[in-house]
């Protein structure tokens, strides 16, 4: 680890161990929301630089992560090429230390990792040379040994996509599916099913990298998206999603559920590359993602660069390496990765800020969750820069 690597780690964990503690009201409830940092000792190599986009699941109340990818030498601008990981990794509560426990079959990230009963499911994603659609059954031994069970495979290679389960229903949407921006949505039954079945696509702009998540209500099914980002093509030009959608499981269709739009500012906000997870039954908490208005610019700009038929290409791969020296090379704070923690109320469609933190303000983190216990393991502080720390979160209801 470089001299400016080490100082930037000491600084992260320096805050984070300050805890965070914000308030909603929640019916006649109060719900506060604190938030720590797991320690990183035990990861070494280019792990200890921190990885973004890996697979997480909490089995037995234990945190174990997978993959995930970097940048550790070199930005691709400079000449450097993004690193992909095998490596499964277990947090070790007793000692406070991160132990390696297994290896992938691929050194991949950018998957879909979802919890089911017994362990997980870590779905497709993409090695530095290919997508997947391969599917795991993730599990751990009584000695902690990881094991992974084949699992039926994705109807095509996705990554970059989202993910939730609804009792033995585990949904996948969105993302890049052969190699291009999809509007697909898929559906399993993990106790009944042998392969994947197709849903109606959800309409709109492909979204890339958005948020999946299920609320039931009235003994009714519901998947959300939200999020993502389209990066253009020759029809239509870049775009930052800001429409809530919802799937009705039931009746197998789509609609309008709201907007992401910030109470404050009364802007639209982003949350493409943001984690997710239901809330009793009825809020969507949310948290980091990268900015609305700086990250449109930067596609905008690279999608105009590519488009213009009067630039010749080398014209074109030259003023492709200023914009990413100049947008590469910003600090944390140009960026302004979502510091806002929020909630989407599904009854109402409203939205509602409960804390305002630069611990969660992450791009690629990875969320797992067990009730009001909930883990966002690493992901990105801005383009090309990962953090090594895990942020530990608890919600916890109190009557007013």
């Amino acid at each position: 680890m470089n001299e400016k690597t080490k100082n930037l780690t000491k600084i992260i964990l320096s805050i984070f161990l300050i805890g965070t503690i914000a308030s909603c009201s929640h019916n006649n409830k109060q719900m506060k929301l604190n938030l720590t940092s797991l320690p990183v000792t035990g990861l070494s190599g280019n792990l200890a630089k921190g990885v973004s986009a890996t697979y997480a699941a909490l089995i037995d109340d234990k945190l174990i992560v997978a993959g995930g990818a970097n940048f550790p030498r070199k930005l691709g601008f400079e000449g450097g090429s993004k690193a992909f990981y095998n490596e499964i990794m277990l947090f070790d509560k007793t000692r406070s230390e991160w132990k390696l426990i297994g290896h992938l079959p691929d050194s991949s990230a950018y998957g879909v990792s979802v919890p089911v009963i017994g362990g997980a499911l870590w779905i497709g994603g993409n090695t530095a040379s290919k997508s997947l659609a391969k599917c795991y059954k993730v599990s751990l031994t009584e000695n902690d040994s990881v094991k992974l069970d084949d699992f039926p495979a994705l109807p095509a290679p996705m990554d970059n996509f989202a993910g939730c389960v609804s009792g033995d229903l585990v949904f996948v949407g969105g993302g890049i599916e052969n190699g291009k921006p999809s509007n697909s949505l898929y559906c399993i039954n993990i106790k009944t099913d042998t392969a994947w079945s197709k849903l109606p696509d959800f309409p709109g702009t492909p979204r890339v990298q958005p948020i999946l998540a299920a609320i039931e209500k009235d003994s009714k099914k519901y998947v959300y998206l939200l999020g993502g980002f389209f990066g253009g093509n020759a029809e239509n030009k870049p775009a930052m999603a800001t429409d809530v959608l919802r799937y009705d499981v039931a009746e197998q269709k789509w609609e309008k559920a709201g907007e992401q739009i910030d109470v404050t500012t009364q802007k639209p906000f982003s949350l493409g590359g943001a984690t997710a997870m239901p809330l009793d039954n009825r809020y969507i908490l949310c948290f980091g993602g990268v900015n609305h208005d700086i990250f449109l610019d930067a596609i905008t700009t690279q999608y105009n660069i590519g488009n213009d038929t009067t630039t010749s290409a080398e014209e074109k791969a030259r003023l492709n390496l200023e914009f990413s020296k100049n947008y590469m090379t910003q600090p944390i704070e140009y960026y302004k990765f979502n510091t806002e923690c929020r909630i989407f109320d599904t009854f109402t469609g409203n939205w509602k800020t409960i804390n305002v933190t630069p611990h969660t303000a992450r791009a690629g983190a990875t969320l797992v969750f067990n009730g009001k216990e909930f883990f966002a393991v690493q992901g990105e502080l801005k383009p090309g820069v990962r953090s090594a720390v895990t942020i530990k979160g608890e919600i916890i209801f109190k009557n007013q």
